[in-house]
C-alpha cells in the first residue's frame, strides 16, 4: 500500500518519511503480529472488564432487592379489601 507523500506531493528528496510509504517484507509481518497481539489483548481485556461490571451490577441489584418479584398483586388485593369494607 502506497500512501501520498506528506510534503504535499512534491518529492524533492529531502523527506525522510519516504521510506515509510510502503511497508513490505519482515517489517510488515512484525507490524501485523504486533497489531494482532494488541487486538487480542484489548478484546480479552474488554471481555474481562465486561464480566466484572456485569457481576457488580447483579450484586447491586440483589442487594437492593430489585430482583425479587414485585408485590403489585398484593397491593391491588389490599386496596380492593379496603374499598369493600364499609366506612365508619
Amino acid at each position: 500500500m502506497v500512501f501520498p507523500s506528506p510534503n504535499g506531493g512534491s518529492n524533492d528528496g529531502n523527506s525522510n518519511l519516504d521510506e515509510y510509504d510502503d511497508i513490505t517484507g519482515p517489517r510488515r509481518e512484525e507490524a501485523l503480529r504486533k497489531a494482532r497481539n494488541w487486538f487480542v489483548i484489548l478484546v480479552v481485556g474488554g471481555l474481562m472488564l465486561g464480566v466484572l461490571v456485569a457481576f457488580g451490577v447483579v450484586q447491586v441489584l440483589n442487594s437492593l432487592g430489585l430482583t425479587e418479584k414485585p408485590d403489585a398483586p398484593l397491593r391491588i388485593q389490599i386496596e380492593q379489601n379496603n374499598q369493600n369494607q364499609p366506612q365508619q
